[in-house]
């Protein structure tokens, strides 16, 4: 999810609270909808649109528990090509 989970919401309201972020930033939140990162000409296209100089990178492929047990291997492959 990356960008709509937990910890990109406390990141987000952090920055959107008066005093929090720097005169000439720009903060951009983005979601799996905006891209897949397990596609490289995806990914690429979303650091051409934006040119980022920072990123903050939430993004990974969870399940529940047991989502993660039955299906261990996926989960890794996964997650080591959005990395």
């Amino acid at each position: 999810r990356g960008g709509s989970g937990f910890v990109e919401k406390a990141i987000k309201m952090f920055v959107e609270t008066e005093g929090n972020s720097k005169e000439n930033e720009s903060w951009v939140f983005l979601s799996s909808k905006d891209g897949d990162l397990r596609d490289r000409k995806a990914t690429e296209a979303i650091f051409e649109k934006y040119k980022p100089t920072h990123v903050i990178h939430l993004a990974a492929k969870v399940g529940g528990l047991f989502a993660n047990m039955a299906q261990k291997v996926e989960f890794y492959r996964e997650n080591v090509i959005i990395n």
